[in-house]
């Protein structure tokens, strides 16, 4: 889910530079002759974290398009829920459907690397978006920096609030791997900032929006000089924001919500939160699809690891194109 989950401002490039290939690849040139990547007779999977989140649905679509542009056949299957014991039998299923290759967004870094790892024997390549995994089996990796988005996230808190006070992360459970990383980065810049106290995390374990309202009504309550939340992905940025509204704190503690789905949208023109951290899943989604032609054509350069910059959104910078394009479908 937008555990992703880990990436905007060159992604505009990136972007022009996936469609100018795709569009050279409808040529007569063969594909290994390019280095590049012809969908013609290409099958290739995409397999969601889950089927339950607006970062995936979104993510989804960019996937398709692609895929159709590029005149691929597109294999969309997920687990109902960001489970590792629910996505393992979905990949073990598509791959048995023998697709040329395989994109995942791995729901546990550990638990999904030998099931990975198997699928690659048998001779399909696969390529992860989002979360990241703990096999060196895989030909790439995109997802935007949960890292960077941790620290860009923290930083816009901090220009939010200058004068200080009391912060809080909001988690769901160790072991996701974009979350984790988007708690470094948000310590890592908070490090030595003295006028700012961060609170031990609070952990919405069923990621669940009315758990994690509970979670933030509570620390309110507690820390009256709370004066900033950082809210790690979709669910939890809602249940923030309610609890920020029902405690009448809006517009008085500054809450940055992770991921931009139509409801954080919502919530940040009404002043509930007060900055998104968006992931632009759509374009992740292209260039998956642009990478596997790539990888199945012959160039097997790609780099292993290519992260993004996340794009934060504001009311300032709302209506930019930008903003609007990184926003959740």
């Amino acid at each position: 889910m937008s555990r992703r989950t880990t990436r905007v401002a060159p992604a505009a490039g990136a972007l022009a530079i996936a469609l100018a290939l795709s569009a050279c690849s409808s040529s007569e040139t063969p594909a290994s002759e390019k280095g590049g990547g012809s969908g013609k007779h290409r099958t290739i999977a995409f397999i969601p974290g889950c089927t339950c989140d607006p970062y995936y649905s979104t993510q989804i679509e960019g996937f398709k398009a692609a895929a159709k542009a590029a005149g691929a056949t597109a294999i969309v299957q997920g687990p109902a829920n960001f489970q590792a014991s629910e996505q393992i039998p979905v990949l073990q299923a598509v791959a048995q459907k023998k697709p040329d290759a395989i994109v995942i967004d791995p729901t546990d870094a550990t638990a999904l690397a030998a099931p990975i790892a198997v699928v690659v024997a048998k001779g399909i390549p696969v390529m992860t978006t989002g979360n990241n995994v703990n096999s060196d089996k895989i030909f790439t990796a995109i997802a935007a920096s949960s890292t960077k988005g941790g620290t860009l996230g923290a930083q816009e808190l901090m220009k939010q609030k200058p004068e200080g006070g009391k912060v809080v992360f909001v988690h769901i459970k160790p072991g996701i791997s974009s979350i984790d990383d988007r708690e470094k980065g948000y310590r890592e810049a908070f490090a030595g900032q003295s006028n700012y106290k961060v609170l031990a995390n609070l952990y919405a374990g069923n990621d669940s929006a009315t758990q994690a309202a509970g979670l933030v009504q509570s620390a309110i309550t507690a820390n009256p000089d709370l004066v900033a939340i950082f809210a790690s992905n979709v669910i939890t940025a809602e249940g923030a924001a309610n609890a920020v509204k029902a405690a009448g704190k809006t517009g008085k503690i500054a809450v940055v919500g992770y991921d931009a789905s139509p409801q954080e949208a919502a919530y940040l023109k009404d002043g509930t939160l007060t900055a998104l951290v968006s992931q632009n899943p759509y374009q992740i989604g292209q260039l998956a699809v642009e990478n596997t032609l790539k990888y199945l054509g012959g160039d097997h350069n790609i780099p292993k690891d290519q992260p993004l910059v996340p794009l934060v959104i504001t009311k300032d910078n709302l209506d930019d194109p930008a903003s609007q394009t990184a926003l959740y479908k």
